[in-house]
């Protein structure tokens, strides 16, 4: 073989090796499999140096720790040129936060921190996609979530989110920013944006904040209801009362953060009041309200004698008006002096009462006495307003007694009213109906006159076509009579056409003399004419009619008999 083949042989191997070691090498070298919620740190091992004092590499130029990390999945690393750390990704909790300081970029610049801002600037860059901030503390946090962390450029801590409740409101203290001047209006709370407690409240919510730049204090502006029973004042007689004294009280939204700075121990305001001994710790109760009332309670108490503290409270009507209730008069002055001068340092007083006073032996005594008399007062006042009562009643007696007859006499006069109306519409009614029956029997005779004219009219009307018939009738029977010689003649003809018929079926087919003699009979003519007569007539014939009769029964009766044998 020459030298030519052998290297063509030798390059086709060495193909063929490179061909089939490169995917080996890929799968089985290179290959890094990443689990789920976990996360790849990725190390160069060729580049550039990194710039003084750099702990991560800038950009993938330079050799070293790179910014970004790569996700869960498959990756090819090669490891000649690359080393790999795999890390947790960080889960931030619901109600939490993530605070980050920056360990990788610039320094804060000396300027910045002899303003006293010691913040690092530039957002959070997880996918390093700009160029790195500045070292230290970032002031912006992340929320809940998860999130993939560069151990070597950020550090990652966890807090909980500040919760502000709906009856609350937060008061915010910035930890870092700009100096307060020192001739500023208020020396408690300084504007937006200077370091010291905000002057801008904080509402209700969630709030998810740096606690190293930040902090949230909730104070609670609910209305707080609290009963003093240690309060006590002199009375003008030299009695001493301790009256049941009700609070009612919050504080005012707007003016949180000034109390907050007032009355604030280690940056907590205690606001408990539920026991005597919280009611002890709570600032604004020791210091604003509970003086307050206890100076005005004394000035005003001092005003009255204890007999009016212990007596109930009366409504008699006096020269000058109703008689004043002291407690009354007390929680007026009370709100009218105290409510104002709570308002001032935040905290609105809603409400204030005076209750029934504690006794004691003196007290009782004096109360015993009270007591008497007002059961004396109230017993003639009782008998007063008896007889005011029993005057009253008869003066409503007498009065419905006036009323009930002067209502008997209107019913009386009403009814006479009443029956007189009555009397003259029956009597008009009456009237109306005989003239209408008048009327119709007036009415009724026109009609019946009618009916018997239009009768008799009626019935001559019959007469006469009756009349009339009766003439035509007898006109054509003279008509007819006079056709014939006599009337007897007419009546002849009458019966022998009746005859005629019966005469004519019985000699039908007898040609016998008796049949001929009956033959004249058998046809029966109209009437004499001058063209035609008779061959027979009743004068010819000597027979009579009932001798005619009898022929026609011998005829009949042989016939008769010879039928039946």
């Amino acid at each position: 073989m020459s030298i030519g083949s052998r290297v063509k042989v030798a390059v086709v191997f060495l193909v063929l090796g490179v061909v089939l070691f490169v995917p080996i090498w890929m799968w089985k070298v290179e290959r890094v499999e990443v689990e789920p919620d976990y996360f790849l740190v990725v190390t160069r091992r060729w580049g550039k140096s990194l710039p003084e004092g750099a702990i991560v590499a800038p950009d993938a130029t330079y050799r070293g720790i790179q910014r970004r990390v790569l996700s869960e999945g498959r990756h090819f690393l090669n490891p000649i040129l690359y080393t790999y750390e795999q890390h947790p990704i960080l889960r931030v909790p619901e109600k939490s936060c993530a605070v980050l300081v920056r360990k990788a970029g610039v320094e804060i610049s000396s300027e910045r921190k002899a303003r006293g801002e010691f913040l690092a600037s530039g957002p959070i860059d997880l996918d390093a996609r700009q160029p790195p901030g500045e070292r230290g503390v970032i002031e912006q946090v992340l929320g809940p979530g998860k999130y993939r962390i560069n151990p070597h450029e950020y550090e990652a801590e966890i807090v909980k989110a500040v919760e502000i409740e709906s009856q609350q409101v937060g008061v915010k203290i910035l930890r870092w920013g700009k100096e307060p001047p020192k001739d500023r209006e208020n020396q408690y709370i300084v504007a937006d944006g200077e370091r010291g407690v905000q002057r801008t409240i904080v509402p209700s919510g969630t709030h998810y904040i740096n606690p190293y730049v930040t902090e949230i204090v909730p104070v609670d502006v609910r209305t707080h209801t609290v009963i003093f029973l240690d309060i006590e004042f002199p009375t003008k007689d030299g009695f001493t009362i301790e009256p049941r004294v009700e609070v009612r009280y919050k504080v005012i939204p707007e003016k949180a953060p000034e109390l907050f700075v007032m009355l604030c121990e280690n940056g907590v305001l205690y606001q408990t009041d539920e026991t005597p001994e919280d009611q002890k710790q709570n600032p604004i109760l020791q210091k604003i309200v509970l003086p307050l009332i206890r100076g005005y309670v004394r000035i005003e108490g001092s005003k009255h004698d204890a007999r009016e503290f212990i007596s109930k409270p009366r409504e008699e009507l006096v020269q000058d008006g109703p008689a004043t209730n002291p407690r009354e008069q007390m929680q007026e002055e009370l709100m009218a002096k105290v409510k104002p001068e709570c308002a001032k340092v935040g905290v609105n007083l809603e409400y204030v009462a005076v209750g029934q006073t504690q006794m004691n032996p003196l007290l009782d005594e004096l109360a015993e006495q009270i007591r008497e008399r007002e059961q004396a007062r109230i017993t003639r006042r009782t008998n007063e307003q008896k007889v005011t009562q029993f005057e009253r009643q008869q003066e409503l007696e007498s009065t419905k007694a006036l009323a009930e007859q002067l209502t008997l006499t209107i019913d009386a006069n009403t009814k006479l009213e009443q029956a007189k109306v009555l009397a003259q519409r029956q009597t008009q009614n009456e009237t109306a109906k005989l003239e209408a029956e008048l009327q119709s029997a007036q009415t009724r005779l026109e009609g019946a006159k009618q009916r018997a004219e239009a009768i008799r009219t009626q019935a001559q009307a019959e007469a006469n076509v009756i009349e009339a018939e009766n003439e035509a009738a007898v006109a054509e029977l003279r008509t007819a009579v006079e056709g014939f010689p006599s009337p007897q003649y007419y009546s002849h003809y009458h019966v022998l056409r009746k005859l005629s018929p019966t005469l004519t079926e019985i000699f039908a087919s007898d040609s016998s003399d008796f049949a001929k003699l009956f033959s004249t009979y058998m046809r029966p003519e109209l009437g004499p004419s001058p063209a035609r007569q008779p061959l027979v007539t009743l004068d010819e014939t000597t027979a009579t009619m009932p001798e005619m009769l009898e022929m026609v029964e011998m005829v009949e009766m042989p016939k008769m008999a010879e039928g039946e044998r």
